[in-house]
């Protein structure tokens, strides 16, 4: 949370600043301006929650910010500081949104009050906001849903259109349009701001960016926008009526999401088409468009369909680099891992441009690697295993792909598989070591492999293999063993017939016994016995 302090006196601003125990209030950022014009600047590109604003000041005074608020910001939350003690000055703070007026020189109690309560309103209207969002989420739900699948397969199916031409031109009016254009809304990757809001509820994004493309492009014959059931596709925008504007109504879509969710997006437009015949060409050529997408930060947000392609650039590969990564992430060593990925970071630098075509590409080799890490992971903690990391990549808020960035996100995403590992070792090991001691206290009792492992909720075959590997020995060859060597500490005592110590240690059968006890010794336990008797 923001908070923005307004004044044109510094000690004023620094007394609310000092007063405060920020934290508490779950506030990070403290923006200061001196005066209104300034305040504005800032609220446009902060949009601060809670805004602290001096009434007479130079250039915009108090009053002509809280109605400039009142319409830019209005979900922000005002609290008004004057050295007025002024009726006039308090009756237009209420009427343009104040929830405060308090007066100079500022007593403590009071500002954290004011404070407490602007916090809690904001809180309040952040949650009616989110109810509300998904309120209407949920009763325009199956509509939209329906219309995802039904123009997903109008642009990708050639001749669909015709099974449901009269559906779609009563539902939409598109019943004499001879035009199209087919524009991608790219959502993949998203901007680092969208990631850390709706990154666990991406429909609810689709939801607002649908909505708003929707209404710019206006009525339902000038056009739709719908989110294509392949997540790679983002959102599709099928446009017909006044082709002429589209550049300008997708540069104010740009500006509303802008308002709305603090991020901008790109665009990838194909050609103008014959409709309804080339909607599927159509949708090929923004497709084209958008593989051709550089991340570079330029401000060109919507890109034009170009016809003759620039020639590729040579890929750089991620196996290439992958068998290293892996090599760091069993290491468990994090710079080992960090030099790994530093490694394919800096062939990622000597391009001349990373493409949307280029980060398809990669996270499906992402992908590949970090799956085949978990297949060599015999996972049997109680912990899950990690899951594929959402934030691949992350656009910053000018478009820009950020290497460094980058190679953080993937060192982490590496990290924690070897984190995994390492506690899967860890738990291994223990499960191994439990079953020894428990055969070795029980090596009485009846034991068979299958036993063994459902008492250690371990599969069959993987407590045979590891146990194996950690003792050099058969779990069933170790049980064997420790029976046996108890076995020469009774017939010690010749109060014990063969049987009677077949029983003890372990075996019905004295037959049995006396095999097992041959072939680990080389004797039957009646020689054994008999050789203590001439021994001793």
């Amino acid at each position: 949370m923001k908070v923005l302090i307004v004044d044109d006196e510094q000690d004023v601003r620094d007394s609310i600043r000092l007063l405060v125990n920020w934290a508490e209030f779950g506030i990070t950022h403290i923006l200061e301006a001196s005066d209104g014009a300034a305040a504005m600047e800032l609220i446009r590109s902060e949009k601060p929650e809670i805004i602290f604003t001096d009434m007479k000041m130079p250039n915009v005074d108090g009053i002509g910010l809280l109605q400039w608020i009142e319409t830019e910001a209005p979900e922000s939350k005002r609290i008004a500081v004057s050295g007025y003690d002024d009726s006039m000055f308090i009756r237009k703070t209420m009427k343009h949104g104040g929830l405060d007026y308090l007066l100079k020189p500022i007593q403590r109690g009071e500002l954290l009050e004011a404070l407490r309560n602007a916090v809690s309103s904001w809180r309040q209207a952040e949650e009616n906001r989110r109810l509300t969002i998904q309120k209407n989420v949920e009763i325009n739900q199956t509509k939209p849903v329906y219309w995802d699948k039904v123009l997903t397969k109008t642009v990708s199916q050639e001749g669909y259109y015709r099974t449901v031409a009269e559906e779609l031109q009563s539902a939409f009016g598109w019943a004499d349009v001879r035009e199209c254009q087919l524009v991608m809304l790219l959502t993949d990757p998203l901007p680092r701001a969208m990631m850390e809001k709706f990154g666990h509820n991406p429909d609810l994004l689709y939801f607002l960016m649908t909505n708003i493309c929707n209404e710019i492009l206006g009525a339902a014959k000038n056009g739709y926008a719908f989110k294509h059931t392949d997540p790679n596709y983002g959102i599709v925008l099928l446009c017909t009526g006044d082709l002429a504007s589209l550049p300008d109504k997708l540069a104010a879509m740009n500006e509303a999401l802008y308002r709305v969710l603090d991020a901008r997006f790109y665009f990838a437009c194909g050609a103008t088409q014959r409709f309804p015949d080339r909607i599927v060409a159509g949708f090929s050529q923004a497709l084209q468009t958008a593989r051709s997408v550089s991340f570079s930060g330029d401000g060109r947000w919507i890109r034009p369909y170009v016809e003759t392609a620039a020639p590729a650039e040579k890929r750089v590969v991620l196996a290439e680099y992958s068998e290293s990564m892996i090599v760091a992430v069993f290491s468990g060593d994090r710079q080992r891992i960090e030099t790994a990925v530093t490694n394919w970071m800096q062939a990622i630098g000597q391009l001349q441009a990373v493409t949307w075509d280029h980060l398809k590409y990669w996270r499906y080799e992402f992908e590949l690697m970090y799956n085949r890490l978990l297949e060599k992971l015999d996972y049997t903690g109680d912990n899950p295993p990690p899951p594929l990391p959402r934030r691949l990549f992350l656009l910053e808020k000018d478009g820009s792909i950020s290497l460094p960035e980058w190679g953080r996100e993937w060192t982490e995403a590496l990290m924690r598989i070897a984190e995994a590992l390492k506690l899967n070792r860890q738990q291994e090991h223990n499960a191994i070591h439990a079953v020894k001691a428990f055969v070795d206290t029980h090596y009485r009792q009846t034991l068979s492999l299958q036993e063994i492992a459902s008492r250690f909720f371990l599969s069959r075959e993987y407590l045979s293999r590891r146990f194996k590997q950690v003792y050099n020995e058969n779990l069933s060859e170790y049980i064997e063993r420790v029976r046996t060597e108890n076995a020469k500490v009774l017939l010690q005592n010749d109060q014990y017939s063969i049987a009677a110590v077949a029983e003890m240690v372990g075996y019905q059968d004295g037959r049995y016994f006396s095999k097992i006890f041959g072939k680990l010794t080389g004797m039957t336990p009646r020689e054994y016995r008999k050789g203590l008797v001439d021994g001793g």
